[in-house]
């Protein structure tokens, strides 16, 4: 049986909530990413782009999300799957 995620394990995870917003800035197509770039030292910066101008799948997600406790939109994340 597979296992069953719970809270815990994103806070292993250690996802703060801006972490939170750029993947569903990423999997709502509000953010693209412009470049990846990888320095001698292998440093790797991702440059990501959206636009702020018109309102956005990511944004009306957002206003639903607004009143809700943090603890509720990671689990209703979490039963996402």
């Amino acid at each position: 049986m597979g296992k069953r995620n719970t809270m815990n394990d994103f806070y292993d995870h250690k996802l703060t909530p801006q972490k939170i917003a750029v993947i569903i800035g990423l999997v709502t197509d509000a953010l693209q990413v412009r470049a990846i770039l990888v320095d001698a030292n292998q440093r790797v910066e991702i440059v990501l782009e959206g636009h702020l101008s018109k309102k956005s799948e990511m944004d009306r997600m957002m206003d639903d999300l607004s009143d809700m406790k943090f603890g509720e939109v990671m689990d209703a994340f979490m039963k996402r799957k």
